[in-house]
Order: C-alpha cells, then structure tokens, then sequence
C-alpha cells in the first residue's frame, strides 16, 4: 500500500513494495530480451526524467523505483511503475 498525501493506492499490478522501494522482477526467455526490455525502460526513464535502479541478467529483470530525493517512494515511482509496466508484453 502506497500513501500519497491523504491518498492511498495499492501498488501497481506485479509490483510490491519491499523495504521501501516499489520493486517488479520481470522474466524473459534470455538475455538479449531482457536487454532489450532494460533498453526501452532506459529510454522511458530518461523521457521521465526519473530513473530507476535495474538488475538483469539472463532471462530476468529486476527494476526499483525510489525517489532518492525525498528518501520515500513518491507518485513519480508510481506513475513510472504503471509506464513501465505496459512496455512488457503479458
């Protein structure tokens, strides 16, 4: 659960929040595929301007948003979730 001023939202749909870091892990059939999905959520994050922390490696993708500025996860981490999100095929 997220707490946004007086607003509290649920966490985007395959994302969690785990010690304080909106957190998704994604799987891919291998590596270049996880690559290309790191590459488009580069590009997405540099057009944001908010960027996340990624881990990947064959076949999986790790991604945490956290505003390191406020120190807490923010709506920013929310809405790059959600866009994030719609770049991974189901």
């Amino acid at each position: 659960m997220l707490i946004f001023g007086d607003e509290v939202m649920d966490a985007p749909k395959g994302w969690e929040l785990i010690e304080d870091r909106l957190m998704a892990e994604y799987k891919f059939l291998d590596f270049a595929s996880a690559k290309q999905f790191v590459d488009a959520v580069s590009e997405l994050s540099e057009k944001e301007n908010h960027h996340p922390d990624i881990h990947f490696g064959w076949g999986y993708v790790v991604i945490e948003l956290f505003t390191h500025d406020q120190e807490k996860v923010t709506e920013l981490d929310y809405q790059l979730a959600e866009k994030i999100s719609s770049l991974k095929p189901e």
